[in-house]
C-alpha cells in the first residue's frame, strides 16, 4: 500500500505533466501562430516572438518566490488548484484572439497567476524522506519532461488539423483535467512552519546565487530553440506546412532524450557525486551547443540537439537536490524562479540577437553564458567540503 508520501509524489507528478503538456502543446506552434497574425516586419514579428514566448517567464520569475512564501500561510494544495486554473482560463482565452498586443497581455497573466512548480516541488519535497529526494526530484522533472516529450507533436498536429484556435482550446481542456486529477487525488499537506533566520546567510546565499545561475542557464540552453525554429528550419529549405510537422518531431526527439538524460544522471550522481557530475554536464551542454552550427541539414541538427539536452537536462533536479534538505518555501521559490528566468530569456535573447546578427553568433553566445557559469560554479564550490 503506498504511503502519503508516495501517493503525492505520484500524484502530484501526474498532475504536473498535465501542465507542461499543455504548455508544451502550444509552444510548438505559438511562433508559427504570432507570424500568421502579425501586420509587422519581419524583423519586428521576430521581436514579437520572443517578447510573447518570453513574458510568462518573466512574470514566473519574479512571482515563484511569492508562491513559495505563500505556502507557509495558505495550504499548498489550494495554491497548486488556482494556479492550475488559472492556465486552462489563458490558454481558452488564447483561442480567441488574433491581436499581439492582447495575446502578450495574456501570456504576462499566465505568468503572474503560474508559480504550480514551485508548490509542486515543495509538495515533494515536504513528502519524501531526505535520502529519497534527489530520486523524487528526478522522477517529479521527469514527468515535466514527459509532458515536454508528448505536447510538441500532438500540439502541431492539432494545429495543423483543428486550426491554431482548436489547438488552443485543446490544451485548455486537458490542463482543466488536470486541475480535475489534482483536486480528487493530491493529498494536501499542512502550509510550511514560519521561517527561520539562516545561519551563516553569506555563505548561504552565495551557493544559492550559484545554484540559481546554473537553473538559469540550462533552462537558456533548454528553451531557445522552439522561439526561432521557423528560421532555423527555413534554412533547411522546408516549407511552412512541412516546417511545422518537423518543429513537433524535434521537439519531441530532443525532449526525449532529454527525459532518459534526466533519469540517467540523477540516478548516477549518487554514485559520483553532484558537484562532479554538475561539471561534466554543464561542460557537454556547452560543447554540443557550439556544435549546432555545423550541420547543413535537419537530421544533423536534431541529432546534436538530442545529445545535448540529454545532457542539460538533468541540471535543474540536481541543483535543486543540494538546496532542499531543509524544506524552505523562499529557498524552493527562488530556484524556481531560475528555470523562469530562463526560460524566458531563452526565446528573448534567441530572436533578439537572430534579429540583428545570425544563428552561429547565437550559439557562440549561449556556449559563452554556460562557460561563465561552470567557472563561477568551480571556483564556488571548490572551496567547500568534498562530497563523500
Amino acid at each position: 500500500m503506498l504511503t502519503a508520501g508516495r501517493r503525492n509524489l505520484i500524484s502530484v507528478s501526474f498532475s504536473q505533466f498535465g501542465v507542461a503538456f499543455s504548455f508544451n502543446f502550444i509552444m510548438v506552434f505559438l511562433p508559427f501562430y504570432v507570424t500568421s497574425i502579425s501586420g509587422y516586419s519581419e524583423r519586428e514579428t521576430l521581436l514579437w516572438i520572443g517578447a510573447i514566448m518570453g513574458s510568462t517567464g518573466i512574470c514566473l520569475s519574479i512571482t515563484a518566490p511569492l508562491w513559495g512564501s505563500f505556502a507557509h500561510k495558505v495550504r499548498p494544495k489550494r495554491l497548486f488548484l488556482a494556479g492550475t486554473v488559472a492556465h486552462s482560463i489563458m490558454f481558452l482565452l488564447m483561442g480567441f484572439t488574433h491581436n499581439l498586443h492582447l495575446l502578450f497581455l495574456l501570456r504576462l497573466l499566465q505568468g503572474a497567476f503560474g508559480g504550480v512548480s514551485t508548490i509542486a516541488l515543495i509538495i515533494i519535497s515536504a513528502s519524501s524522506p531526505e535520502h529519497e529526494r534527489a530520486k523524487d526530484l528526478g522522477l517529479f522533472q521527469s514527468s515535466i519532461t514527459l509532458g515536454q516529450l508528448i505536447g510538441p507533436p500532438l500540439g502541431s498536429l492539432a494545429a495543423s488539423a483543428l486550426g491554431y484556435r482548436g489547438a488552443f482550446l485543446s490544451a485548455s481542456v486537458f490542463l482543466f483535467a488536470s486541475f480535475v486529477f489534482c483536486l480528487l487525488y493530491v493529498t494536501d499537506i499542512a502550509p510550511l512552519p514560519k521561517a527561520e533566520p539562516t545561519v551563516g546567510k553569506p555563505v548561504f546565499d552565495r551557493m544559492l546565487f550559484i545554484g540559481f545561475l546554473l537553473c538559469f542557464v540550462s533552462q537558456v540552453q533548454l528553451m531557445f530553440l522552439p522561439s526561432i525554429l521557423p528560421n532555423v528550419l527555413g534554412g533547411f529549405h522546408l516549407g511552412q506546412a512541412s516546417a511545422v510537422r518537423w518543429a513537433g518531431i524535434l521537439v519531441m526527439l530532443y525532449t526525449g532524450t532529454a527525459m532518459i538524460g534526466n533519469y540517467l544522471w540523477c540516478a548516477l550522481a549518487s554514485r559520483v557525486g553532484i558537484r562532479r557530475m554538475l561539471t561534466v554536464l554543464l561542460l557537454g551542454g556547452l560543447i554540443t551547443q557550439l556544435l549546432l552550427a555545423l550541420p547543413s541539414g535537419i537530421v544533423g541538427f536534431t541529432a546534436i540537439r538530442m545529445v545535448q539536452t540529454g545532457l542539460i537536462a538533468a541540471i535543474v533536479p540536481l541543483t535543486l537536490s543540494m538546496f532542499t534538505s531543509r524544506v524552505k518555501g523562499s529557498t524552493i521559490g527562488i530556484l524556481n524562479s531560475a528555470r523562469f528566468v530562463g526560460i524566458a530569456t531563452g526565446p528573448v535573447l534567441a530572436t533578439s540577437i537572430l534579429a540583428f546578427a545570425n544563428l552561429p553568433f547565437l550559439y557562440i553566445t549561449i556556449s559563452l553564458l554556460s562557460l561563465a557559469v561552470l567557472i563561477a560554479f568551480r571556483a564556488t564550490f571548490t572551496t567547500l567540503p568534498k562530497e563523500e
